[in-house]
């Protein structure tokens, strides 16, 4: 990792996706993919900025999160931004964005790997194809950290934050199983 700081609780919610997927669960999955999302955007907001905006998620995702070149559909921030949006607040398709911008896509979601989008049938319809969605996750992550190691500024700006996350830390209770 990035300079040997405490990357744990990353590589924790990284773990925790591709075990939702390795159980079948891949709905719970794509909520923590969407909290990974977040906080990836969070750890790198600007050194100014108290919380993440809209903003910041958008920028994350457009820079690192990256789909297959043969997909139908290529992630856009805006889109993934607004599917966040309904999964973690409606758990549904539709977010008060796709009301106010025709323009933005709207995710539907299948147990396969391809993204598909027919724009002729239904021009705002993107069905997500959930084994490359948290697999795109997974490494997205990964070039983001690679970044950290890579570029000393960003570097500095994230790994203080680190410690801001939820870690899971096992209790060895004596005497107790």
């Amino acid at each position: 990792m990035a300079n040997g700081a405490n990357w744990q609780a990353v590589l924790q919610l990284v773990a925790q996706i591709h075990a939702e997927e390795q159980a079948g669960h891949m709905m719970s999955g794509l909520v923590l993919s969407f909290i990974c999302l977040d906080t990836m955007a969070y750890l790198s907001r600007p050194a100014n900025q108290a919380a993440i905006t809209r903003a910041e998620f958008i920028a994350w995702t457009d820079k690192y999160l990256v789909g297959h070149p043969d997909h139908q559909y290529q992630y856009r921030g805006l889109d993934v931004y607004a599917a966040r949006c309904a999964v973690l607040h409606t758990y549904g398709s539709e977010a008060s964005l796709h009301r106010a911008d025709p323009n933005i896509k709207m995710f539907a979601y299948h147990d396969g790997g391809r993204h598909m989008h027919n724009p002729n049938e239904h021009p705002r319809l993107v069905l997500i194809g959930l084994l490359s969605f948290l697999n795109d996750v997974r490494i997205a992550v990964g070039t983001f950290v690679q970044d950290c190691a890579a570029h000393p500024a960003l570097r500095a700006l994230v790994e203080p934050r680190l410690g801001a996350l939820l870690t899971h830390l096992p209790i060895v209770q004596h005497g107790q199983p």
